[in-house]
């Protein structure tokens, strides 16, 4: 089995931080560009700091973006990244996410799915989806790491080689 460990990359989609309005609530500021706040789904109080090159500019108090977005998340610049004014300072929450665990790349080395969640592949290459469907999701959950081993042993017989980034 050949398997890949990789430190995951932020690609600055924002997609994460978009839902996270109902659980991030800001409770003051404690001083310029430092605020006490807390992570609802994690139950943390952490006291974030804005980046230096966004006190000047920004105020979680009066933003534009959605109610509904983390109130650190900024909307997205000109290239399209958005971009988390607190990213030095992030709760464990959010320094802990990935959006994905594993990504899955063909024989040509050519990016074809990811694994998000638990066990949920997102591709759009037809023969690994029907493989998916077909063999993996047969595979039983109730043991992670058997079933992490098994997956990509399925994969890698059928050509498929995966990067993890657990």
């Amino acid at each position: 089995m050949i398997l890949i460990m990789a430190e995951f990359i932020c690609t600055l989609c924002g997609r994460c931080c978009m839902g996270m309005g109902k659980y991030v609530k800001i409770s003051g500021q404690i001083g310029q560009g430092r605020y006490a706040a807390h992570h609802g789904l994690s139950n943390e109080t952490f006291y974030p700091s804005i980046m230096r090159e966004y006190r000047d500019t920004f105020s979680p108090y009066d933003r534009k973006t959605p109610k509904e977005w983390c109130p650190f998340l900024l909307d997205a610049d000109e290239s399209g990244k958005y971009i988390c004014v607190i990213h030095d300072s992030l709760p464990s929450f959010c320094r802990n996410f990935k959006c994905y665990l594993f990504k899955i790349y063909n024989s040509d080395n050519i990016y074809v799915g990811e694994v998000k969640g638990k066990t949920t592949l997102i591709s759009n290459d037809e023969i690994l989806n029907k493989m998916w469907n077909d063999e993996i999701s047969n595979i039983s959950t109730e043991n992670m790491s058997l079933w992490r081993k098994s997956m990509i042993s399925a994969l890698e017989k059928k050509g498929y080689f995966v990067v993890d980034y657990e």
